[in-house]
């Protein structure tokens, strides 16, 4: 009998290892399958896909949406909560933190728009004035600036700017608006196709966010479904950490790119360089970029400076060099702390095949998303040596 019943066992064994390793094969297989067909098929899979994404626009921007503003409505719940509602009325404090919050980032926007953008406006039609009077300048001097200057190939500097520099470009000066108005146009009608969208998307980021313990639960209820005990709380525990990471990369960045851009105007303003607001929002953006990020923002402005009076660029370089040694060493560890952990050659990867594929936006979001593939190769290595680490050791 008890032969009989370790054979059975055996067998039961055995007949559910084919079992699972069959489940495999069909699994893969049916995988090899559908990446043929949709190889096969690229063009229709493309245009179902854009189709798809136009449906499900206003969810995409929900998500994005509430992702990005989730940070700012947890720390004006925790003010909320402290100061007003006193650990009371927990739901009353939920949704008003979601209305400041969205208040906020209108106020945020419209002060922009209103202040911001019309002083940006009037600097870029003062540049394009100074860059039209030096490219026109260069283009009637070039014998008296050779002679100035006999190192510099005068002649071929000419023929570039002829070459790839619009005819008339900068004639516009001052009217600026009417070489840009068919842009604008263009971007006019696109925003009202999708203000539908947008009002869908902001209705569906606040459910989202009032709903996001819920929505926590229940991810939480499918990953221990479809794992098994061992593996749910490691995957459930490594999906937190990585929207730790991506998430706090992203919110941190961006207010130490803010304060960057504000420290930026406030000394240009004080040694009076000319565009500080425009080239101050410049570097702000191009801030968000690890690394290399006050380098390329830095470009235009010494490019602008050179053109219009060369010490400028000098006082400019030095300023951004200051303000990348006081982010780096202090303002960026003290906000960012150790978010991502990873090598600055890990940085250049993502920046690099994150704008290759994506542009800027890819630039902006190449870093915290290798460092989240990080995280989870780092786990999946970690379990995998301690699996084998146990093994030697039962072995032993």
């Amino acid at each position: 009998m008890a032969k009989n019943s370790k054979t059975n066992k055996k067998i039961r064994e055995t007949l559910k290892a084919l079992l699972a390793n069959t489940g495999r094969l069909i699994l893969i297989v049916a995988a090899c399958s559908i990446v043929i067909a949709v190889i096969m098929h690229w063009e229709s899979v493309m245009v179902e896909l854009s189709r798809l994404v136009k449906v499900l626009m206003p969810f995409i921007l929900g998500i994005v949406l509430a992702f990005l503003i989730n940070p700012l409505v947890g720390s004006v719940y925790q003010f909320l909560n402290h100061f007003i509602f006193k650990d009371k009325r927990q739901r009353g404090c939920k949704y008003t933190s979601v209305a400041l919050s969205y208040l906020i980032l209108l106020g945020v926007l419209t002060v922009t728009i209103v202040y911001i953008v019309p002083q940006i406006s009037e600097s870029l039609k003062e540049l394009t004035k100074s860059l039209g009077y030096g490219y026109n300048y260069v283009i009637n001097n070039t014998a008296e600036i050779q002679q100035k200057y006999p190192f510099l190939p005068m002649e071929d500097i000419k023929q570039l700017l002829l070459k790839v520099v619009p005819e008339n470009i900068f004639g516009y000066g001052t009217d600026l608006a009417k070489f840009v108005f068919p842009y604008l146009y263009n971007l006019s009608a696109s925003f009202i196709k999708g203000f539908i969208d947008v009002i869908f998307g902001i209705v569906i980021s606040c459910y989202i966010i009032l709903d996001k313990e819920k929505i926590s639960k229940q991810i939480r209820r499918i990953i221990f479904a479809f794992t098994n005990r061992k593996q749910a709380p490691v995957i459930w525990d490594t999906f937190r950490e990585c929207n730790h990471i991506f998430n706090g990369f992203l919110y941190g960045k961006t207010i130490d790119s803010l304060i960057i851009g504000v420290l930026s105007l406030i000394v240009m303003s004080v040694i009076q360089l000319p565009y500080g607001l425009l080239l101050s929002v410049i570097v702000g953006v191009t801030n968000m970029i690890p690394y290399f990020g006050p380098f390329i923002g830095a470009i235009p402005g010494v490019i602008i400076y050179l053109v219009i009076e060369p010490k400028y660029a000098i006082i400019y370089v030095i300023m951004i060099l200051v303000l990348q040694q006081f982010d780096g060493l202090y303002l960026g560890p003290k906000i960012l702390g150790d978010l991502t952990g990873i090598k600055p050659l890990w940085v250049i990867f993502g920046i690099t095949v994150g704008g290759a594929y994506f542009g800027v936006l890819g630039m902006f979001l190449g870093v915290p998303t290798v460092a989240v593939i990080m995280h989870i190769v780092n786990v999946i290595m970690e379990k995998k040596i301690k699996k084998r680490m146990l093994q030697e050791y039962k072995n032993l």
